[in-house]
């Protein structure tokens, strides 16, 4: 694909981005040129699915890469619909869908609305650095299995371009079986239906025509800032309970509809034992949640155990960590280290302080 070409694909898939600069893996094309399959794809997905059409309006490269996400939806009788975009945003978009009619009642939306997670063609996403999040993880399927073919692992640890696809699925995988796992637990997510290579169906919040706002853009009647904080702390605790920490979580990507909230966005789900930066990640969540419920009005935050406060976040974070037994003192196995890593040598030796 020419550069001409990359770059309105970028545009065609960022709408909501026209009047934002150019990233500058972006402009980086000006003096590349692109590989001709992504276009190539697209092309034979419009053929594949031609039956599959849709409600939306999309432009032309975003409605092959729909089809190409949404496809095996389509066919296995999961949607029938895609209605239109809900958010768009740098490393994933979301799509409003209909169900099919045998599939209505085991949705928790009675018109049958479902969303569909997309993730963004993986050559124009711009993840920050995420091997923060990947350490101590297996790699694992879309599914979430443990992938255990050597071939594929060793393209993984390589990044060769296979295995730089193997790794955007297992981003994916990751956040489809954390779901699963927090959803049965009973913590307030979306419920996941199924999921694909690039994308993942799950419970829609909301009406057709207004989804549910970030908790962010909402602000709480002075009545609902102690349940919802109160709510938010158990989810977190409840996630930790259940050897998960969100890794990202803040009122952005908390969604407030009819007085309830619902946590949203897991890719970067990380476990307290598996992950060295593992109390740092979960200390900054907190952190972030609190922030928000601390600027709410008309709130008489108490003291103790039993009247949590959004005033002193670190030792908030501190008392859930040590209370379900982790140790706020990371436990390091020597051999993991490497001892010409600069930031493994300095890590070590904090440890030792």
């Amino acid at each position: 694909m020419a550069n001409k070409n990359a770059i309105e694909w970028f545009y065609e898939l960022n709408d909501n981005l026209e009047d934002k600069p150019m990233p500058l893996r972006m402009q980086r094309l000006q003096s590349k040129r692109w590989p001709k399959h992504p276009e190539a794809r697209f092309v034979e997905q419009q053929d594949e699915y031609r039956d599959f059409r849709f409600t939306y309006q999309a432009a032309r490269f975003e409605a092959g890469w729909l089809l190409d996400s949404l496809g095996s939806f389509y066919h296995n009788g999961w949607i029938e619909d895609v209605l239109r975009i809900v958010k768009g945003g740098k490393e994933a978009s979301v799509y409003l869908c209909r169900v099919a009619e045998n599939i209505v009642a085991q949705t928790r939306n009675q018109e049958g609305l479902v969303a569909a997670k997309v993730y963004r063609p993986r050559s124009l996403r711009n993840l920050r650095n995420d091997a923060i999040y990947r350490e101590g993880r297996t790699n694992v399927d879309v599914e979430g299995k443990e992938v255990l073919d050597d071939r594929m692992q060793k393209a993984m640890r390589q990044k060769t371009r296979y295995g730089q696809e193997l790794l955007h699925t297992s981003w994916i995988g990751y956040e489809y079986s954390g779901l699963q796992k927090l959803h049965a637990a009973g913590v307030d997510v979306p419920r996941p239906y199924t999921s694909d290579s690039n994308a993942i169906l799950m419970d829609y919040i909301g009406e057709e025509g207004m989804p549910a706002p970030a908790l962010s853009d909402v602000r709480l009647d002075a009545d609902e800032v102690k349940p919802l904080f109160e709510r938010a702390l158990r989810n977190i605790e409840l996630m930790l309970k259940n050897e998960c920490i969100h890794g990202d979580l803040s009122a952005y990507n908390i969604l407030y509809w009819e007085g309830e909230i619902v946590l949203i966005d897991f890719p970067q789900i990380i476990q307290p034992e598996q992950n060295r930066n593992a109390y740092r990640i979960f200390e900054r969540d907190v952190i972030r949640v609190c922030e928000y419920f601390a600027r709410q009005p008309g709130v008489s935050w108490g003291s103790g155990v039993q009247h949590a406060s959004p005033l002193r976040p670190r030792k908030l974070a501190a008392d859930l960590w040590t209370a379900h037994r982790y140790p706020l003192q990371p436990q390091v196995d020597v051999a993991l280290l490497d001892a010409e890593d600069e930031q493994d040598v300095a890590f070590w030796k904090k440890v030792n302080e």
